[in-house]
């Protein structure tokens, strides 16, 4: 098992770098677009990504849930992304995809109210390319803009259980991460001749290198039996970031051969961004519903609804001469359900059919983007479905979360961009055994 997670996390760190889980020229502003949140579980329930935990689940976006994790397991997290996009702009139309690792996280249990996780999910991410040509009256040249890059959120995370009993349960957590990473704008032009590869490039290319940090709080109270309120709630303060732009400008006689390019402009300038103030806040009630009697087996199902509000504060530069960009604070709103045919799917696991052990996901999510175009802002919004499968095998709390997406983003005009898609999550949950414990303390006679 040992050797299986470091090859997972040689895979994450080989695939994370380069890509980018945005295709959207959109995130051509700022320093991309940022990372919100994707995940296999809470992409199903229409985004809500902060406000539903267990002890089977590592929500490393609500901090304060690590002390839920179950005692003696360790929880390993892997989630893949895809996405399919159709954009379209007057009459013209592309298909682009793309697929990345999403995250890598190990959280576990270090004594009865504290908690702890760790691990790499991105921060923000560019990725985008297209072309023009355009005739100068002699000549026509052939300009292409294309973006890359990301930055990357390594975070250390710690959470203490300040009430912890069987019916109430306070808890206070907080992530500390270290933002580093890259993300470019190019443009190049190249004079369309047989005989001739001259052109021009230019880089406009952002360098992070900072801290940062969130706090994370939840109360669960149980109302009745087998129902239960989660109040949830995570704040970014405002926070400035040190980095340093480059401004690049080459000439070249053949663009496709760095060795002949002439620098033209150079310029190198460090300052900070800033982040402004961004919060969510979300409620989750749990139901337990009237029990199914089948011939062999007697069913507990229930349902889990949810409902989450998220407010995120505007990116802008203090960096030298740049001016303002054209960003603005953006929201989300979320809703979502869960339906578990068996709430007591480990003491009944081996009396269930296949179908009554998976949990049934739905959601829905309307949010704004920081984008501004004329004055209206961007939207993005769509429905979401998903399953989560348990691999229960030998008390294990493992299990597999895909997650569908069928979305739509665009601003109201008629003549701006829009792209509808399809995104794809698949996540797997890694934990021991209750017979092969990671983090078992062993004593000698």
């Amino acid at each position: 098992m040992r050797h299986t997670l470091s090859l997972f996390f040689i895979a994450f760190l080989l695939g994370i770098y380069g890509q980018s889980s945005t295709k959207d020229p959109i995130s051509f502003y700022g320093i991309g677009e940022r990372a919100t949140g994707s995940h296999s579980i809470y992409n199903a329930l229409g985004k809500n990504n902060f406000n539903f935990f267990d002890s089977t689940q590592l929500n490393f976006f609500n901090p304060a849930s690590y002390s839920t994790m179950s005692s003696g397991n360790t929880l390993f997290s892997l989630d893949i992304t895809s996405r399919l996009s159709r954009f379209e702009q007057g009459p013209t139309s592309e298909l682009n995809g793309n697929a990345l690792v999403e995250h890598f996280a190990i959280g576990f249990k270090m004594k009865k109210s504290m908690g702890l996780a760790f691990g790499l999910r991105p921060f923000s991410t560019r990725g985008y390319s297209f072309s023009e040509k355009q005739f100068t009256g002699t000549d026509t040249l052939e300009y292409t803009y294309s973006g890359s890059g990301g930055i990357q959120n390594l975070f250390l995370g710690f959470s203490y259980a300040v009430v912890n009993n069987k019916k109430t349960k306070l808890a206070l957590g907080a992530n500390a991460s270290y933002l580093f990473g890259n993300v470019n704008n190019q443009r190049k032009s190249l004079l369309i001749d047989p005989n001739t590869s001259q052109g021009g490039l230019s880089y406009a290319i952002f360098q992070m290198r900072a801290f940062h940090y969130e706090i994370g709080t939840f109360f669960r109270q149980t109302i009745a039996k087998n129902q239960q309120l989660l109040l949830s709630a995570v704040i970014e303060p405002s926070q400035n970031y040190k980095t340093s732009y480059n401004e690049e400008l080459y000439a070249a006689s053949n663009i496709n051969n760095p060795s002949t390019y002439d620098t033209l402009i150079y310029n190198q300038t460090s300052g900070t961004l800033n982040v402004g103030l961004s919060y969510k806040l979300g409620i989750s009630y749990l139901f337990s519903l009237p029990n199914w009697e089948r011939k062999t087996r007697l069913l507990h199902p229930g349902l889990n609804v949810m409902v989450s509000y998220a407010y995120y504060g505007a990116v802008q530069p203090r960096i030298g001469s740049l001016t303002t960009w054209p960003l603005t604070d953006y929201d989300k709103f979320s809703f979502g359900l869960q339906f578990n045919p068996e709430l007591k799917i480990a003491e009944n696991f081996t009396n269930l059919k296949t179908l009554e052990k998976f949990s049934y996901r739905l959601g829905f999510y309307q949010q704004t983007l920081p984008y501004l175009l004329n004055n209206s802002q961007y939207f993005d919004r769509g429905m979401t479905f998903g399953l989560g499968i348990p691999i229960l095998a030998q008390q294990s709390l493992s299990s597999v979360n895909i997650a569908f997406q069928f979305g739509q983003r665009g601003v109201n005009e008629n003549s701006a961009l829009k792209e509808s898609y399809l995104g794809i999550n698949f996540g797997l949950i890694v934990s021991p055994s209750s017979f092969d414990k990671w983090f078992r303390k062993r004593k000698l006679d």
